[in-house]
Parts: C-alpha cells; sequence; structure tokens
C-alpha cells in the first residue's frame, strides 16, 4: 500500500478546478456589487435628494442638494460642501478628520458622522417609502 501523506492523514484540502471557478466567481460578484453600492449605480428615480443635519440627536437643518453651496454650522467648526447634488464635510475643527474624509455622499441612506462635533448628515430621498420591508 503507497501512501502520499508520511503521517498518514487524507488531505482535504486540494483545489480543484471547480473551485478556482467559484472562488473567481465569488471576486466577481463581490466587486460588482461593491462598485454598484459606492458609485451610486442603483435604478431609484433621479429625484432631488435632501440632506438632513441632525446635532446631538435633534434635526437641525434640511439642505436640498439641488444648488451648489457652502452652510456653516455650529459657529464656524464645520463646513459642509453641496456640489453636483453631493454633499461633503469640507472642513471641520475636529481632531482626527474623520468626517471630512468620509467624501462626498449622494444615495439616500448614507451618512457623515462627526462624534466630536456631534453631527449626523443623512441623504434621504423627499418620497422615499417609511418600509424597506414587509415580512410575513
Amino acid at each position: 500500500m503507497k501512501r502520499d501523506n508520511p503521517a498518514g492523514k487524507e488531505s482535504f484540502y486540494r483545489l480543484t478546478p471547480f473551485d478556482v471557478v467559484l472562488i473567481v466567481l465569488i471576486l466577481f460578484v463581490s466587486t460588482g456589487v461593491i462598485l454598484f453600492t459606492e458609485l451610486g449605480l442603483n435604478w431609484q428615480l433621479s429625484e432631488t435628494s435632501e440632506a438632513v443635519v441632525y446635532h446631538e440627536g435633534k434635526l437641525l437643518e434640511h439642505l436640498s442638494l439641488d444648488k451648489d453651496r457652502e452652510i456653516t454650522l455650529l459657529e464656524g467648526k464645520m463646513i459642509l460642501e453641496i456640489k453636483d447634488e453631493r454633499i461633503r464635510v469640507k472642513k471641520s475643527d475636529c481632531p482626527r478628520q474623520i468626517c471630512v474624509s468620509r467624501g462626498w455622499i449622494k444615495s439616500s441612506g448614507q451618512v457623515i458622522v462627526c462624534v466630536p462635533n456631534k453631527i449626523l448628515i443623512e441623504i434621504k430621498k423627499p418620497a422615499a417609502p417609511l418600509l424597506d420591508a414587509v415580512v410575513s
């Protein structure tokens, strides 16, 4: 009796051509999903979105994204920029600048959070349904 493995154990980790095809398919689909969501390539109607700004959990402002402009918040501590129906934090006095590095958001449901300044910016569609799904 001839053994390939000196320890006498079967090797269960052999890669077959089916495994390679499956791995490539999973990588291809996951890359497509990431690009689809990050680039905003969704099939939603092209209605003008609005940004909702909360400070300490309370509604601070509703901002329409149809006009390019800059908005100053918290007595100059934070500057928001609206351009091409997108919004970003252009300047903030927070130490780690995570909200600034988040970049532009434009799709419904995307958010920017600045924890030190207690600001949350969320994109909403005006006619978005209140329920995402119903399970029976």
